[in-house]
C-alpha cells in the first residue's frame, strides 16, 4: 500500500518525495501492447534562453492531463519526451554569449559551443518538466540532434530522393540575410513598416519627357527590367511599348502593360526588379524577363550594383536616393506603411534572390492532404481552419537546404570531375562537410575523388518525423506496428502551419497515413496585460521560482482553470496565488 500523506495543509516540500518515488520505481515506463496502445506525438520544446516562461509549462501540464486522463480511460499511454536541439535559435544565442560569429569560427569549435549551450539549457527545461509533475518517460527522453535521430531524418531524405521526391533547382527563393540562408514560405511573417515612397524621373527615349516611377526599393533599380502600367490607365496607353532610360545607370527598359500594377498606388508605374518582391518573381516568369542578380548571399549588392556593390541593402538604398537627389532625379518622397515579409525567427526582412536549393516535392501532394485534414478531430473544431488556410496558400515546393551549421547534414558529395550528387546507403549519420565519402568511385564517371555537401536541413526536416521517431520507425517493425498512427498532437497555433503541416507531409510521403487521429491545438500564455511573453519585452515569468514556492499541484490547477482550450490564456502569479488558497481549503 502507498504511504499516506498526513499533513493537513499541502507543502511543496512533499510533492520532491513523490517525484522521487515515480522516479524509482519507473512507474511512467512504458511497455507496449497488443492493444488501447495511446500514444502522444509530444512537442519536443527548444532550449532557446532563459528562461523557460510560464506560459510553456502550463502547456505542458495540459498536456499531462490528457495523458492522465487516457490512462483512467484504460488506456496505455505513451507520453514520450524530447528536447528539440536543432537550427538557428541556438546559433544567435550561442553567438551572443560568446560575442563571435558562427561563420568566422571553425566548424567543429562552433558546433561545440552550441551543444555546451544546448546541455545547460536543456538540464533546466527538464527540472521544470518532472518539477510540474509530468507523467512522461523522463528515462528515455530524446535529443533531435542525437546521432539516431539525425541518422533517422537522413534515412528519410534518402528514401525520398530515390523516389524522385527531391530535385536541385535555381530559383528565386526567400532569404533571410541576417540569418543567412534559404527559408520557407513556412517561416515568414509579414508585417506593415513605415517607409519612403520614392517618386523618381525616368526620361522617355527620344522625346523630351519624363516618366514618373514610385517605389519603396530605389536601391534596385539598377536590376530594373521594364517599367509596367495597368493596361485600364488611360494615363500611359501612348507610351506602351516605349523606352525609358534609368536614372544612375543609362540603361533602356520598356514601359509594357500589367494587370498588376495599380493605378491608384504611387503614379501608377512601377519598376519590376530582380527582385523586390513576389509579384517582381511572378513579372519576369511571364514575360519571360532575363534576370540580373541584385542581392548576393551575404545580403548586399552584388556585383552588379555598380558603384552600390558591397553595400548592405539599408545603406545602398540611401547612397542611391542620395545621388538621384544630386542628379536631380527625385520627385518627392511620401511616407507611407507598407507590408513586408519577415523572417519569424530573426525579425529581419525577407529578401528574394536566386539560389541553388534542394527541394521536396509539395504541390503534388496537396489534393490528399486536403482530404485526409477532413479525418483529423481538431479540438477546437474551429482551428481546423489554420491548417486548410495554409493548405491553399501553398503555391512551391518547399526548399529544405539551410546555409547554416546547427543541423542535421544534407547527405550528399559530389564528384570533383562530374558533379554527380551521390547519396550513401541510409542507416547511419553522416557529415559531408567533415567525413570522407563512404564509396570509392563515382558510378556516372568512375572518379574518385568528392567533396561533401556543407548545407544543412531546415529543422522542420527533423521536427516533422517526431511520431515516426518515437513509434521507432524502420527500427522495430513489431513496435511500430502497434504504435503508428500515434493518437493526438498536442501543439501550439502558431505551429501548425510549420509543424502540423510538415509532419502530415512527411509521415504521407513515407507511410501513406496521416501520423495521428486528433489534433489539440493550444492558444498562446500571455502575459497579465494580453501581450505574447519574449525576453525582448522583458515580460516573460520564470515558472520554476513559482512552482517552488507555490507547489505544482496550484501551477497544474490554475494552468486548467485558466486557459480555455485553443484561447490565449493570461499568467501572472497573482492568479497562482488565488488558485493555492482554493486548493488549501480543498487539501
Amino acid at each position: 500500500m502507498p504511504q499516506k500523506i498526513n499533513e493537513k495543509i499541502w507543502n511543496s516540500n512533499i510533492e520532491n518525495i513523490i517525484l522521487k518515488k515515480w522516479h524509482e520505481d519507473r512507474i511512467y515506463e512504458f511497455k507496449v501492447s497488443n492493444r488501447d496502445n495511446y500514444v502522444i506525438d509530444t512537442p519536443p520544446p527548444y532550449p532557446s534562453g532563459r528562461p523557460w516562461h510560464m506560459g510553456a509549462a502550463a502547456h505542458y501540464a495540459q498536456i499531462d492531463m490528457i495523458a492522465r486522463t487516457a490512462r483512467m480511460f484504460g488506456n496505455n499511454v505513451y507520453f514520450p519526451i524530447g528536447i528539440d536541439r536543432n537550427g538557428l535559435p541556438v546559433e544567435i544565442y550561442t553567438e551572443k554569449k560568446h560575442k563571435i560569429k558562427m561563420r568566422q569560427t571553425d566548424r567543429d569549435e562552433f558546433l561545440n559551443l552550441c551543444k555546451i549551450s544546448l546541455d545547460d539549457l536543456e538540464k533546466e527545461m527538464i527540472q521544470i518538466m518532472k518539477s510540474i509533475g509530468l507523467s512522461a518517460n523522463f528515462e528515455e527522453y530524446y535529443r533531435t540532434d542525437s546521432n539516431e535521430y539525425r541518422t533517422l531524418t537522413q534515412s528519410t531524405f534518402i528514401n525520398l530522393w530515390r523516389r524522385g521526391l527531391v530535385y536541385s533547382a535555381n530559383r528565386p527563393n526567400n532569404y533571410c540575410p541576417s540569418c543567412g540562408t534559404t527559408i520557407a514560405d513556412a517561416e515568414i511573417t509579414y508585417e506593415e513598416r513605415k517607409t519612403n515612397l520614392v517618386y523618381m524621373k525616368f526620361k522617355l527615349k527620344n522625346v523630351n519627357e519624363d516618366l514618373i516611377v514610385a517605389t519603396t526599393r530605389p536601391e534596385l533599380i539598377f536590376a530594373c527590367q521594364c517599367v509596367i502600367v495597368n493596361p485600364n490607365d488611360t494615363r500611359y496607353q501612348k507610351l506602351l511599348n516605349k523606352a525609358v532610360i534609368l536614372p544612375l545607370f543609362n540603361r533602356e527598359v520598356k514601359i509594357l502593360s500589367h494587370h498588376s500594377a495599380k493605378s491608384d498606388f504611387g503614379s501608377g508605374a512601377v519598376m519590376v526588379c530582380s527582385y523586390g518582391d513576389l509579384n517582381d518573381v511572378q513579372i519576369f516568369r511571364e514575360l519571360g524577363l532575363k534576370e540580373i542578380v541584385a542581392i548576393d548571399q551575404f545580403g548586399r549588392i552584388s556585383e552588379n550594383g555598380g558603384n552600390y556593390s558591397a553595400l548592405t541593402i539599408d545603406n545602398a538604398r540611401k547612397k542611391v536616393i542620395e545621388d538621384l537627389k544630386n542628379s536631380n532625379y527625385i520627385v518627392k518622397e511620401q511616407s507611407i506603411l507598407h507590408r513586408i515579409p519577415i523572417c519569424e525567427r530573426s525579425k529581419s526582412p525577407v529578401e528574394i534572390i536566386p539560389m541553388q536549393d534542394y527541394y521536396i516535392k509539395q504541390l503534388v501532394f496537396l489534393p490528399k492532404l486536403r482530404e485526409f485534414s477532413s479525418s483529423l478531430t481538431f479540438y477546437p473544431e474551429s482551428h481546423r481552419q489554420i491548417l486548410l488556410n495554409w493548405l491553399d496558400s501553398v503555391v512551391i515546393d518547399w526548399p529544405i537546404s539551410r546555409r547554416r551549421f546547427y543541423g542535421t547534414e544534407i547527405p550528399i558529395w559530389y564528384c570533383d570531375n562530374c558533379k554527380e550528387p551521390i547519396l550513401p546507403e541510409p542507416g547511419k549519420y553522416y557529415r559531408p562537410w567533415k567525413d570522407i565519402a563512404p564509396f570509392d568511385k563515382c558510378n556516372n564517371c568512375g572518379y574518385n575523388k568528392f567533396t561533401g555537401d556543407e548545407r544543412t536541413f531546415d529543422t522542420w526536416m527533423d521536427s516533422s518525423i517526431s511520431p515516426l521517431f518515437v513509434t521507432k520507425y524502420t527500427k522495430d517493425n513489431d513496435f511500430f506496428l502497434k504504435t503508428f498512427p500515434t493518437k493526438i498532437r498536442p501543439q501550439a497555433k502558431d505551429i501548425v502551419r510549420t509543424w502540423l503541416y510538415y509532419t502530415m507531409l512527411r509521415c504521407y510521403q513515407l507511410t501513406e497515413k496521416l501520423p495521428w487521429s486528433d489534433v489539440w491545438i493550444m492558444g498562446y500564455g500571455v502575459d497579465e496585460y494580453g501581450e505574447k511573453m519574449s525576453k525582448s519585452k522583458g515580460n516573460v515569468i520564470d515558472p520554476f521560482p513559482i512552482i517552488s514556492k507555490h507547489g505544482a499541484d496550484t501551477f497544474r490547477f490554475w494552468s486548467a482553470i485558466e486557459a480555455n482550450l485553443g484561447q490565449d490564456f493570461r499568467c501572472s502569479e497573482q492568479k497562482i496565488v488565488e488558485a493555492q488558497k482554493f486548493l488549501t481549503k480543498l487539501w
